[in-house]
């Protein structure tokens, strides 16, 4: 389970706890970690970059299928926001060691944003050159940060997979417009189950939102991991 930028294991509001209750129950493992410089792991945020969660994403696939109980013929990927760019194009340069791919509302966005916009959701970048550093939510991010950016492929590396994706996406989001999920749709070949959720923002937080973010993710995995999909 890949947690959004500057979150951590549990998601938000617990969004990934929640999630791995209800895999669990079903017979369907989770795994869910902080990425470094993120909640307890080690590092400083202002140390953060894409590249780095990418590379960590990789290892953090070999690890998983290293663990006793993990069956690795049948490993997934859950991205939340950037955790779900980063799974998307882990997928990709792994293509044969994944089995599904789920996003929720994926910001590739952010690419855009600050490569050809120069801002972050909605304030200039410009300031790093003088500051020295973007104040995201009173964390640090470098200058390295957003020089990486610009050697970042995120649809030419993800569609490189060929297996079952589901994105899901809110379409009341304004920090991930789901313009960028219909995107995914059109570059997989395989085509892409996207499904639209009414008055969903970026936080999924309502309790209606949540349940079907939930379950339609829980369904997936059900037909895609389990040799016997119905749901109890």
């Amino acid at each position: 389970m890949f947690h959004g930028f500057s979150s951590n294991r549990d998601e938000a509001f617990g969004s990934f706890v929640q999630m791995s209750r209800k895999l669990n129950h079903h017979g369907i493992a989770a795994v869910a970690f902080d990425y470094g410089c993120h909640g307890e792991s080690d590092g400083e945020f202002i140390d953060f970059t894409f590249t780095q969660e990418l590379r960590e994403s990789m290892k953090l696939v070999s690890f998983v299928e290293s663990l006793d109980f993990v069956d690795e013929n049948r490993l997934a990927l859950l991205g939340m926001s950037l955790g779900g760019v980063a799974a998307s194009m882990t997928a990709g340069k792994l293509p044969q060691d994944i089995r599904a791919l789920c996003m929720w509302s994926p910001a590739a966005v952010f690419v855009d944003e600050i490569v050809k916009q120069h801002v972050l959701q909605g304030r200039s970048t410009e300031r790093v050159a003088r500051s020295g550093y973007f104040d995201f939510n009173s964390l640090k991010l470098s200058p390295a940060f957003f020089d990486d950016l610009k050697n970042i492929h995120i649809y030419q590396t993800a569609a490189q997979y060929s297996g079952p994706v589901a994105i899901i996406h809110g379409d009341a989001d304004s920090i991930a417009p789901i313009a960028y999920s219909e995107k995914y749709q059109r570059i997989y070949r395989q085509g892409a189950n996207l499904v639209e959720v009414p008055g969903a923002t970026h936080a999924w937080n309502s309790v209606p939102v949540k349940t079907m973010l939930l379950e339609e993710t829980l369904r997936f995995f059900s037909k895609t991991l389990l040799a016997d999909d119905r749901i109890d």
